[in-house]
């Protein structure tokens, strides 16, 4: 039997099992049952960094381990729909899930808040061309990141992400990282504000997008696509709530379905939304596994 978490006290929410998942809701107490009783009609959505992958200091390095891509793959046909919804590009979602190998056919990939989609079952790829904005944001985010750290070296480690159709400040690398988010991500608010690109917040992240997708958007979009008579959202961040807020449309009109989140202390007012609370990406892949098992 899993040793519990005892960090959970202080905040008064349900104490997790390590590496497990616990259900905080009605919602998520039926979820195994609801999607036992209908598999065919169940959408599963879920983000990636920091719900299938561990948060790293160098996003370029994240990954989804094996236990939580091997539990995809065992959903994968068996669910009615499944996908991913990231603020990643597609390209370098597939490669974190290795999409390439076999046991993932039927994901969809939806990239860059839905921007980008990868549909496998018509293998066709949309990818939106970036606005000249996006170059521009990233160029002076460079360059503003570039001069703090000279002014101040403990800020050295902040870094700027390309991702084609926004730009992001990541400050987990950075010497002194509470001063680093301090300093750079009011830039980043502010160029954001200057240029009329979208602003979205994570866990030390600031991205500036072109776009006004958000996860919701995209989650909207695969409900009319797919018509599931059961929804999952599994997510970690801020950028995840307003995909949540679908899903707690979803329940409230009596409709089974669950909000499953990764609990990170960085983000725990993410937790307050939850039907299903997960030990980070472990819990998550233990859950999708325990389905995984009811279904086969």
């Amino acid at each position: 039997m899993n040793e519990a978490r005892s960090d959970a006290a202080h905040d008064c929410r349900p104490v997790i099992p390590d590496g497990g998942w616990v259900a905080v809701s009605a919602a998520g107490e039926n979820l195994l049952d609801a999607i036992a009783a209908d598999p065919q009609g169940t959408l599963l959505a879920t983000d990636v960094d920091g719900t299938l992958a561990p948060i790293v200091e160098d996003p370029a390095q994240a990954a989804v381990p094996d236990q939580g891509r091997e539990s995809l793959a065992v959903l994968d046909g068996r669910l009615g729909s499944q996908a991913v919804i990231t603020g990643r590009p597609v390209a370098r979602a597939a490669e974190m899930l290795r999409a390439h190998r076999p046991g993932l056919e039927h994901l969809v990939l939806l990239g860059l808040y839905g921007d980008e989609c990868f549909d496998p079952a018509s293998g066709r790829l949309q990818v939106p061309e970036p606005p000249a904005v996006v170059e521009r944001a990233r160029r002076d985010l460079q360059d503003a990141v570039d001069r703090a750290i000279e002014e101040n070296p403990e800020l050295a480690g902040a870094m700027v992400e390309d991702k084609s159709s926004s730009v992001a400040l990541h400050t987990r690398r950075a010497r002194d990282r509470a001063a680093a988010w301090q300093v750079l991500a009011p830039v980043a608010r502010r160029l954001g504000e200057d240029l009329a690109l979208t602003v979205e917040e994570g866990r030390e992240v600031v991205e500036l997008k072109a776009f006004q997708t958000s996860k919701a958007d995209a989650l909207n979009r695969l409900l009319a696509q797919h018509h599931p008579r059961v929804l999952v959202m599994c997510g970690d961040d801020l950028g995840d709530l307003p995909a949540m807020g679908v899903v707690q449309r979803w329940i409230a009109g009596g409709r089974c379905g669950a909000r499953v989140v990764s609990y990170s202390a960085e983000q725990p007012q993410v937790a307050q939304t939850a039907d299903v609370l997960c030990d980070g990406p472990a819990g998550v892949a233990a859950l999708l596994a325990e389905i995984g098992a009811r279904l086969t």
